[in-house]
């Protein structure tokens, strides 16, 4: 096998373009460590009454289409018109439940939920943006770490 030089996101890209098979499969394994730490953290801010919508998390993990390795992050399933009111409205309130309890902790304060501050509106969101900040070094590194095993 000849060697594949990467040095950054473009290389990866190119390389993926190109077909080569090692760089396609190392990408795989980058976005889905990639998609699980977003998957993980969504979980962490998802609002939570029983359960029934941090259960519905769906992750697709990555797949090839059209010279593009991608992984889908989905919340809702049957209750997915749920999920995006829930993602959405900054106003509602999402009430945390202490640990052991089986009934919500008090209001704390009357304005909107900040993104990424507790469980709450754009919990999907929120992560995958934060993710975006890193995401390309994120992923040059595992193909690189893969490569190095390959």
């Amino acid at each position: 096998m000849a060697a594949i030089r990467i040095e950054g996101i473009d290389d990866v890209l190119a390389a993926i373009n190109r077909g080569e098979k090692a760089v396609v499969k190392a990408a795989k394994i980058a976005v889905t460590e990639v998609a699980t730490d977003v998957a993980r953290r969504a979980d962490e801010l998802v609002p939570f009454d029983e359960g029934t919508l941090r259960n519905s998390q769906i992750v697709d993990l990555p797949t090839t289409a059209r010279s593009r390795i991608e992984a889908t992050i989905a919340y809702g399933g049957p209750a997915a018109p749920y999920a995006v009111v829930q993602h959405e409205d900054v106003t509602l309130w999402h009430p945390p439940k202490p640990p052991g309890k089986s009934k919500v902790g008090k209001r704390q304060g009357t304005g909107p939920v900040e993104p990424g501050g507790g469980r709450g509106p754009k919990y999907l969101e929120h992560p995958l943006l934060e993710k975006e900040k890193t995401f390309g070094d994120e992923i040059v590194k595992a193909v690189k770490r893969e490569l190095k095993k390959a």
